[in-house]
């Protein structure tokens, strides 16, 4: 996704006399808008199938970064066999 597009700007005064109007044309071009009060960025407004895709991105990247991690560790020969891990938390807690 890219930038938020400076046409996309508005006052939220604007978008409170506007809102349908701004509402049906972010869910038409499912491009986000800023809302800003005062001069200053204050929300930004996307449309729930955008959202729910920027979510899915956000979750496969903290999903792929712990696989790095793991593979590093492994990499690193910090891996530990999962049957040897079991059979050390079973130790801890008492099993």
């Amino acid at each position: 996704m890219a930038a938020v597009d400076l046409n996309r700007i508005q006052p939220v005064s604007e978008f409170i006399r506007n809102y349908r109007t701004v509402l049906t044309r972010i869910k038409d071009s499912r491009t986000p808008e800023v809302l800003t009060v005062n001069g200053v960025a204050e929300c930004v407004i996307i449309d729930p199938a955008t959202y729910q895709e920027l979510l899915d991105m956000s979750e496969r990247e903290r999903v792929r970064r712990a696989v790095e991690a793991g593979l590093e560790e492994i990499r690193q020969g910090r891996a530990v066999p999962l049957a040897d891990a079991v059979k050390q938390i079973e130790e801890r807690l008492g099993f």
